[in-house]
């Protein structure tokens, strides 16, 4: 007898957190994928192995017509778009809201029409508690967003809980720390630890803003994927989660990890002076997710550089 699988919706999907997903959810074998980005020129960066498996949707996130056409059948969605980044949506606050937030309204919209049964949202646990108190978060804290892309993150999670008394549409929120693993993007403006292994692959000098003392959460891939899909995968208690490892490091104490990792100690260094939307301190509290996926292993930060490199040293 065949069984009916589960119909998911991933916006975002050939994204590093996106296309990870995917993956792993394809091996459980019981749900059916449809795969939302650009996919420019039909080419895929991150799906290409598994386009067979999964249906490709070509599709532009400000479209009401795109997001209409790929939600008919979805039962879930994961909403991995995001336009902008912190350094990015300072230089154009306007066009973060003309695109994350309204795109997120053009979505919500669509799903209540297409009876979604529920909205996956990627937050930014890395941006939207800002500069607060001690610099260790519980999901209930203060928020305290210090750039555009952090108030965009902010306000969807508003909307959703707007769309959820006033349509009846239910969401999950993920307030994700820093992911990082092998197949992340290294030339962009975010995910350091990539973007630096790369660079060194390269014998090209890795840059700091300010002292290095800034402290951020890491979190592996292979972690973020796990807890992702075991809160989907039931009941929860709450709506919002941190999703971090629980544990703070600085700049200067990820470099000695690489420096260990790629065995050079001389590592060229340009420092440039601080940026106002970098944040001083984040760590999330993670009790919540422990409390609902306590059976889940976590990498510790050496041993997924290490994996990452390996990676990198291939390409």
């Amino acid at each position: 007898m065949k069984i009916k699988k589960t119909n998911i919706l991933v916006l975002g999907a050939d994204g590093f957190i996106g296309s990870n997903l995917i993956k792993s959810l394809l091996r459980d074998n019981e749900y059916a994928i449809r795969a939302f980005d650009l996919f420019k020129d039909g080419q895929s960066r991150n799906l290409e192995n598994i386009k067979e498996d999964v249906e490709i949707f070509p599709g532009n996130f400000l479209n009401k017509d795109d997001l209409r056409t790929a939600l008919k059948g979805i039962d879930y969605v994961f909403h991995f778009i995001s336009l902008t980044t912190p350094g990015s949506s300072m230089n154009d606050p306007l066009m973060d809201v003309d695109t994350n937030v309204r795109g997120t309204i053009f979505l919500l919209d669509a799903c209540v029409d297409a009876k979604v049964k529920r909205v996956i949202f990627s937050s930014s646990g890395g941006a939207i508690y800002g500069n607060n108190g001690t610099g260790y978060f519980k999901e209930e804290d203060a928020t305290n967003p210090i750039s555009p892309y952090a108030i965009s993150k902010l306000t969807i999670e508003k909307y959703l809980e707007y769309y959820r008394i006033n349509s009846g549409l239910d969401y999950l929120i993920l307030r994700y720390a820093n992911p990082y693993g092998p197949g992340q993007n290294v030339v962009g403006s975010q995910g350091i630890i990539s973007i630096f292994l790369n660079l060194i692959r390269q014998e090209k000098p890795i840059t700091i803003f300010g002292d290095g003392e800034n402290i951020r959460d890491y979190i592996y891939i292979d972690d973020l994927v796990s807890i992702t899909k075991l809160l989907f995968a039931k009941k929860n208690k709450y709506r919002i989660y941190n999703v971090g490892s629980g544990e703070g490091k600085s700049i200067n104490e990820v470099i000695e990890v690489i420096k260990e990792v790629v065995g050079n100690d001389n590592l060229k260094i340009n420092n440039q002076p601080s940026r106002s939307v970098d944040v001083e301190r984040i760590v999330l509290n993670v009790r919540r997710i422990m409390g609902e996926a306590c059976n889940i292993s976590r990498t510790n930060l050496k041993d997924g550089i290490i994996e990452t490199w390996k990676m990198l040293k291939q390409k």
